[in-house]
């Protein structure tokens, strides 16, 4: 049996957002749900329509920032613990890639939109790895939760927007620095971390 040296664990958090003075259907640092991207093909120019809104929200017009959803209408169904290891070569020996399984999350409103982010990333117990550590999401971002630097995730970064009744899958990526791998025969080290989402319903 090949063994992974490094087998870490995550549990996820799931916290609602909702703040209707100051969370809108487009958030600041999230993927605009209403963006609409052109293709520039064989030419070498390109032009972007820039358009602000300055003053109060109008949610019957299209150009305004509108409230979101009340967080009693989010339904959506994340894992509850997750995992990663690194990678090993054909002998069973431990190579720096970060490999995981596969997850879901599940939006189960059929008539509210969700935009995901990850709120933050933190240590659950005193191991200490250095590694490049990122979720990925298949139809959205790549989020940097642990550098090699010792900085985790303090700040909501998106991650991906879920329509009605949809799902979107996540792994994880990156990279151990082969230094604190254990010792050929060694116990795996195992550090556990704790991972905040958080979720806006959007109109």
């Amino acid at each position: 049996m090949i063994k992974k040296l490094l087998v870490s664990t995550l549990i996820l958090g799931g916290v609602v957002a909702f703040a209707p003075t100051n969370v809108s259907a487009w958030t600041s640092g999230d993927i605009d749900p209403g963006d609409t991207p052109q293709v520039v093909d064989g030419v070498e120019t390109g032009d972007v329509a820039v358009n602000g809104w300055i003053g109060e929200w109008d949610e019957t017009d299209p150009g305004s920032p509108t409230d979101p959803e009340d967080p009693s209408a989010i339904n959506v169904t994340i894992p509850t613990k997750v995992l990663y290891a690194n990678s090993v070569d054909g002998q069973g020996a431990p190579t720096a890639s970060i490999i995981s399984p596969i997850y879901k999350i599940e939006n189960n409103s059929t008539t509210t939109k969700l935009s995901i982010a990850v709120a933050n990333f933190a240590s659950k117990n005193a191991v200490d790895v250095k590694q490049d550590l990122s979720i990925k999401a298949s139809n959205g971002a790549e989020v940097a939760l642990h550098k090699k630097t010792g900085q985790m995730l303090s700040k909501k970064t998106y991650l991906t927007s879920l329509g009605t009744d949809a799902v979107d899958t996540f792994t994880f990526v990156g990279s151990v620095d082969p230094s604190y791998f254990p010792a050929s025969g060694d116990a795996a080290l195992r550090p556990e971390y704790q991972m905040g989402l958080h979720f806006t319903a959007i109109k």
